[in-house]
């Protein structure tokens, strides 16, 4: 009331001369952008005009000086703004404003002299707005600091407005199939499982939920679902039959003596070189000693035996009969089961020691490597991480007073290969990792090779430089992206995925500096003789380049699946395709009728976990970029209807580089078949596979993708049904190779996808019902593995055309 009585006396004195007091100004609404533009704004932050000219950075409020005479806001107008800002505000930006004591009034605004009484009621009232601001959540900001990029500073660096504004839905909040099961039976997989890349494909969801919804009326399902039920309920018999009748002696387990020394080489030469678990010489030691006979044999000594013969077997021909019975693909399963039965017992509990750790880490590689209970290694992972821990593996070995320089070594070893272990099986499931960075002060292992540790020796022996190569070089090397690694794997699968983009380019240039210097020190084209004692070091550089790659994947993907929202993120569709591309060129054919161990082992041996996942997921990667090229290609014959001969050659060009991809995908689909077992195990990525690629080349032709879908699920159940009953793959495929094949072989080939192009191909060309006029569904239910709802994601730009085809170029 006294402001308002100020006023008229003050306009009175200056009537002689009406220029001496400055014209109030309204204060200005708009963000500064709209005003230099005149439109009109909803004074939102970001409003929408900045959103959609993509300049949302330049989203700026400048709030007046003038105001009240006091130069403070009233109380009650101070508690509408800030009730208003908080309902307005973006996530990046999840603050408050908060006038201080720099927004003072102008020099010529007239104010009344204030008493000590006004002065103390207008601290009374800062104190209580800034106590406002502090109840709410989200960090305090000045209108200094509002609209910058410093303001907005979270715990994966710095973020910049609307980064998270332009994610799919599908990524920043999951769909709903990461979220499985009823009642007491759930499953949840997070943002770096292949579901939220499976969750692109709509076409292929709605295709899944109508017939899922039509499998009622099919008198065929309830037969299929029988005859699985059978076949499982026979399998499960058999394992306990199997259980019963095993004893506590690993001897009866055990192959013939070339066999297992076959194997035994299989896994020194490789697995040995990617993750240190024993220390060679003397494992070979207690080998030939065990072989000698004489004495009691060591269950400890078999179970690592038996274990590693089993990760091993994956090299090895599994047609080969053990003892004349069994196939060695079967034989393996009993080992591994053997094995993991004896290491529960109360016998082998009473105490943890450092060999049950080995003994875990090989199962572990050897239920990955075999495709064995994948969905639980995570689980398997956690408990192996808390059982070292338990230990004081975590803990620097020279805490240890009475710790001897061999055994400190040795730790260092399976630390590694633990944390390593534990890193991957949580990218599988899409779960953060069990280690915390600041949690462990264990050092890396250093470049030893296992003749310069012995158990006697009393002096550290000088390890060798990172230019020689040894067994322990691998793991040495892998051990300086560690750390990157691992926060990628936590800033992805977080609850709340909070990473910006310009956070993600700085770990992703991290991370291929660490490629480019690590793959410069390994041998080229399958040369010899560089790494002491292994015969095939090609497997050690593949399985290097693959687990780097994975991560770029998966440090990418979440904006790649997210580049129809905005052209900002081309660089991560690059870096999926190239590095999804890098990791399909890993397989090679499995050599046929090999009676023997194979000369040299690949990557596309590996049948399970983290193997089978990246490769199904970097297959899923390619067709997303061919159903983008397809969108894109289609809106550039909308707008260019006459094309030049400019625009044709650039066509020709795109149009090879894609059937490049399709057989690089009908690649990755036929090592799919050939590891669905008896059962239907293994039928699941084969199947998703087939529909999406059946999709993928609708696209590209311009037809409809719900008829092509349709055809080659028909397919592709017949095909799992006949492997359910046993029929070798082989057959299976001869029968698709009698249809032609829908993609024409390219006119060139490069080097590194030579082997793809080579693969015998997989037709998603029509097929009919079998002799019986049985009805064809699907041998599991897949729609909990696919979203149907990809309507908020608009279509992509049509300016991202020529983006696209200079980057093909």
């Amino acid at each position: 009331m006294e402001d308002d009585q100020e006023l008229p006396s003050n306009h009175e004195n200056s009537e002689s001369s009406p220029r001496s007091v400055a014209r109030r100004r309204r204060p200005p609404l708009s963000c500064t952008v709209c005003r230099r533009r005149k439109l009109k704004c909803d004074r939102a932050f970001p409003c929408s005009q900045c959103i959609k000219s993509k300049t949302p950075e330049l989203c700026v409020y400048v709030r007046s000086q003038t105001g009240h005479v006091s130069g403070i806001p009233r109380v009650e107008d101070q508690d509408k703004l800030l009730d208003r800002t908080a309902t307005r505000r973006s996530p990046a930006y999840s603050g408050v404003y908060v006038f201080d004591s720099k927004n003072q009034p102008s020099p010529n605004r007239v104010t009344k002299s204030k008493n000590r009484s006004d002065e103390l009621q207008e601290l009374r009232n800062r104190v209580q707005v800034l106590e406002h601001a502090l109840a709410r959540t989200g960090p305090i900001q000045t209108p200094e600091t509002l609209g910058t990029v410093s303001s907005a500073v979270s715990d994966a660096g710095l973020r910049p407005a609307g980064d998270e504004n332009y994610l799919s839905d599908q990524v920043r909040s999951l769909p709903w199939p990461c979220f499985r099961g009823k009642k007491t039976k759930t499953t949840y997989c997070g943002r770096s499982h292949s579901v939220v890349a499976i969750s692109f494909f709509r076409d292929v969801g709605d295709f899944l939920k109508q017939r899922k919804s039509k499998r009622k009326e099919d008198s065929g399902y309830g037969s299929l679902k029988q005859f699985r039920r059978e076949m499982f309920s026979k399998e499960k018999q058999d394992q306990q039959r199997a259980r019963s009748e095993r004893a506590n002696s690993f001897e009866a387990f055990l192959p013939p003596r070339h066999i297992a020394d076959e194997l035994l080489e299989l896994y020194l030469s490789n697995f040995e070189t990617t993750h240190r678990v024993l220390h060679i010489p003397s494992f070979l030691k207690q080998y030939e000693e065990y072989w000698a006979g004489g004495g009691d044999p060591d269950m400890v000594f078999l179970a690592k035996l038996l274990a590693l013969m089993a990760a091993s077997s994956c090299f090895y021909n599994s047609s080969t009969k053990i003892n004349g019975k069994d196939p060695l693909s079967q034989v393996v399963v009993n080992w591994i089961e053997a094995v993991q039965t004896w290491i529960v017992t109360p016998s082998a509990t009473c105490s943890l020691d450092f060999d049950k750790l080995q003994v875990h880490c090989l199962l572990m590689i050897a239920r990955q490597a075999n495709a064995i209970e994948g969905d639980t290694i995570w689980i398997s992972s956690g408990y192996l991480l808390r059982s070292a821990m338990s230990m004081g593996l975590h803990r620097n070995p020279l805490r240890f007073q009475k710790m001897s320089k061999f055994w400190a070594e040795m730790r260092r070893r399976l630390w590694a290969t633990i944390q390593e272990l534990d890193l991957q099986s949580s990218l599988d499931g899409g779960m953060p990792p069990s280690i915390d960075l600041e949690e462990y002060d264990c050092d890396a292992p250093s470049n030893y090779d296992d003749a310069d540790l012995f158990e006697s020796m009393t002096e550290d022996s000088i390890p060798k430089g990172p230019s020689v190569l040894t067994r322990s070089s691998f793991q040495v090397l892998l051990s300086y992206s560690f750390p990157i690694r691992v926060q990628i794997a936590q800033l992805v699968n977080r609850l709340r995925f909070k990473l910006s983009y310009d956070e993600a380019l700085r770990l992703s240039e991290q991370l291929t500096q660490s490629i480019h210097e690590a793959m410069s020190l390994f041998p080229t084209e399958r040369s010899t003789g560089n790494i002491s004692g292994v015969r095939n070091p090609a497997f050690t550089k593949s399985y290097f380049d693959f687990i780097m790659r994975r991560n770029l994947l998966v440090l990418h993907r979440p904006f790649f699946l997210s580049i129809m929202r905005t052209p900002k993120f081309a660089y991560s569709r690059k870096v999926c395709l190239d590095s999804a591309l890098e990791i399909l060129s890993q397989l090679e054919l499995p050599l046929q009728d090999l009676p023997e161990a194979k000369p040299n082992p690949h990557l596309g041996s590996l049948t399970g976990g983290m193997f089978r996942e990246e490769l199904f997921h970097s297959a899923m990667m390619v067709c997303v970029e061919l159903s983008l090229q397809a969108d894109e290609q289609r809106q550039s014959r909308s707008l260019f209807p006459g094309q030049s001969s400019v625009l044709s050659s650039l066509n020709e060009i795109v149009e090879s580089q894609q059937t490049i991809m399709l057989h690089a995908v009908e690649a990755a689909i036929n090592v799919f078949g050939t590891r669905i077992v008896f059962g239907g195990k293994g039928s699941k990525h084969y199947l998703f596979l087939t529909l999406v690629l059946a999709s993928v080349k609708a696209r590209l032709k311009g037809e409809d993708p719900y008829e092509s879908i349709e055809r080659s699920a028909n397919k592709a159940i017949k095909d799992c049904r006949l492997l359910m009953r046993g029929v070798p793959w082989s057959e299976v495929r001869g029968q698709n190779e009698n249809t032609p094949d829908l993609v024409p072989a390219p006119k060139s080939i490069s080097k590194t996808t030579l082997l793809l192009i080579s693969a015998p191909q997989m037709d998603d060309s029509a097929t009919k019902l079998d002799a019986n006029n049985e009805s064809l569904d699907i041998p599991f239910d897949p729609s909990c593995l696919v979203s149907t709802s990809m309507s908020d994601v608009p279509v992509c730009p049509s300016h991202s055309i020529l983006l696209t085809k200079e980057a093909n170029l």
